[in-house]
Order: structure tokens, then C-alpha cells, then sequence
């Protein structure tokens, strides 16, 4: 008997270090450092055709300005996005396109991003998500907090200081949890978007942790698992993950959407990706689904996702 209640000690000891684990990881998302081909476009932006600003809003959030700087001419991304192009004469000022990185990665992750698309005439604005990069927001609520349905706006109003936004089309674009940013801002912003981008991105968080949680610990263990995790989260931080449902809000969105998600992506399953992709209300939309790709290697396939991403933004704006 004492024997059958120790294993069962352990075993609620163990659930319960095991939902506190994920509980930090999710609401506290270890920041990830500043990598070698980071330096390498900061130190040298005319090698790869651009010009980089960098600021911090009123708020404290971190963000990059990206222009084309041509005084060493194209790179070599560049000049095969531009050779892919064929015919197609890009306009120099197309517009500002907002980009958004994924969980645990950085505003300077897309800086190789936006070297292709100032290449199409864009100027390109990278900022750091809550509690990612530089941000000194102590957690991540997932676009669930007032300030985060806000938080593009909020650098936008201090962009404007440096570039006029006044008469400049507006785009969107957004990688995973920078996808489900980017659909509660656009819904949210004072302005208008021309367009979006969504990048393997889930239609609800909650069906992302409990996916990954009964892929690890297998349907029966993984879904209790998740079921405490979803209750301590919201004892401790306030904080359901059932209630980001960018699904949801993309019903009262009609903006032209461009999207591209992996049939190999083992995170954010691509049938999640349809889902999201059918709740848009937009009349002008397109949904790759890229057979080689995953959650990793989605914008590096044979796929050429930034001409054809771009031109796609490029004509919703006509």
C-alpha cells in the first residue's frame, strides 16, 4: 500500500514540475541571443543592398527600419528575387511592410527577409515581440493584453517620426506567433492594411500545446498534461490560451491574404493552417501548401515564396 502511494506521489510531484516547466516557458520564452549572421548584416547592410536604422519606441519596444541602399548595388538574394521577377518593374516606393518573427526568435531573425522584399520596393519594419529580443516586457500573453493588440500600432506612431505614413500603403506579414500578431493588429490598428502574409501560422494556441503535449507524452497522458497546464496558467497569470483564437478574429477580416504553411510542419500542423485560411472573409486569397516544407525550413524551399509573396502584395494594392 505504501508502496502504490509513493508511486503516485511521484507521479503527481512529476505532473506538477512538468506543468510548471512549460508554465514558465510559455508566459517567459528564453530570449535568444544575438547570432553570428546577425552581426554580419548590422555590421555590413550595404553587402546585402540595405540600410538599417535602429530604434525604440515611447514604449520601450525595440525596432529596425529597412531600406533599400543600392550604393553597393543588389546582393546576390536580391539579384536572383529581381531575376525571378523577369519583366516585372519594381516601383521604389511600394510601401511599409511590418514584419513579425516567431516564438523564441528576434526582430534581427528577418532581417535576411527583408533584404528580399526592400528588393520589391518595400521599406521594411522588424520589431522585437513581448519578452523577445530587447523587449523588457517581463511576459507574453499571445495578443490576449490590451498593449497587444496595439503593439504595431504603437511603433508605427513612432516610425511616423522618422518616415511619413501619411500617404504610404500599409502590408502585414507574420511568422507563427508573429502571424497571430499580425491578424489581432490589423483587426485592431487605426489604419488600414492593403494586404498580409501569414507564415505558418496556428488557427487557436490552444490546439498548439495540447498537439505538442500529446506528441510527447501520447494522447491520453499529454491531454491530462494539458489540461493542468491550461488550468495553472490561468490560476497564476490569468491567462487561458483557448482564448487566442486568431480563427476567430480572422471571420472580420477581408484584406487580400497571402499564405504559406508546410505539410512536414510537426508544430503548427498544416490542417490547422487550412482552418485559419478558410475563417478569413477576404475575397482576394491564396494558400500554399508547400510539400517539402516545415516549420523550420518553410521559406528556403523550392517554393519561390518571395516573389510570389510579393507580387501578390504588390497587386493588392492596385
Amino acid at each position: 500500500m505504501k508502496k502504490i502511494l509513493f508511486i503516485l506521489l511521484f507521479i503527481l510531484v512529476l505532473l506538477k514540475t512538468i506543468i510548471l516547466v512549460n508554465q514558465e516557458r510559455i508566459m517567459h520564452p528564453e530570449k535568444r541571443p544575438l547570432q553570428a549572421y546577425h552581426y554580419e548584416w548590422l555590421n555590413h547592410p550595404l553587402e546585402h543592398g540595405v540600410k538599417i536604422e535602429k530604434y525604440i519606441s515611447e514604449k520601450k519596444t525595440p525596432y529596425l527600419i529597412v531600406r533599400q541602399e543600392m550604393s553597393k548595388g543588389l546582393s546576390k538574394r536580391q539579384k536572383l528575387l529581381t531575376k525571378q521577377l523577369g519583366e516585372y518593374k519594381v516601383k521604389k516606393d511600394a510601401g511599409v511592410l511590418v514584419l513579425l518573427h516567431g516564438k523564441n526568435g528576434r526582430k534581427e531573425d528577418l532581417l535576411p527577409v527583408a533584404e528580399r522584399y526592400v528588393a520589391l520596393g518595400f521599406t521594411c519594419l522588424l520589431l522585437d515581440l513581448p519578452h523577445h529580443g530587447e523587449s523588457e516586457r517581463k511576459h507574453l500573453y499571445y495578443t490576449n493584453k490590451v498593449y497587444e493588440k496595439f503593439y504595431v500600432d504603437e511603433v508605427l506612431e513612432d516610425f511616423s517620426k522618422h518616415i511619413s505614413i501619411e500617404d504610404k500603403a500599409l502590408y502585414m506579414w507574420g511568422m507563427s506567433l508573429g502571424g497571430a500578431f499580425a491578424i489581432s493588429n490589423v483587426l485592431n490598428s487605426k489604419h488600414t492594411f492593403k494586404g498580409m502574409v501569414l507564415v505558418s501560422t496556428f488557427d487557436r494556441f490552444d490546439r498548439v500545446l495540447k498537439r505538442k503535449s500529446q506528441a510527447i507524452f501520447g494522447d491520453v497522458f499529454g491531454t491530462l498534461l494539458y489540461k493542468g497546464l491550461e488550468k495553472s496558467l490561468t490560476l497564476f497569470y490569468d491567462f487561458n490560451p483557448s482564448l487566442v483564437n486568431p480563427a476567430k478574429l480572422a471571420k472580420e477580416l477581408k484584406l487580400p491574404l497571402y499564405m504559406i504553411h508546410g505539410k512536414k510542419d510537426e508544430l503548427i500542423a498544416y490542417t490547422q493552417g487550412e482552418k485559419l485560411f478558410n475563417s478569413f472573409a477576404s475575397t482576394q486569397k491564396k494558400l500554399y501548401l508547400d510539400e517539402e516544407g516545415d516549420h523550420h525550413n518553410i521559406l528556403v524551399t523550392k517554393h519561390k515564396f518571395y516573389k510570389e509573396s510579393g507580387l501578390f502584395l504588390l497587386g493588392a494594392r492596385e
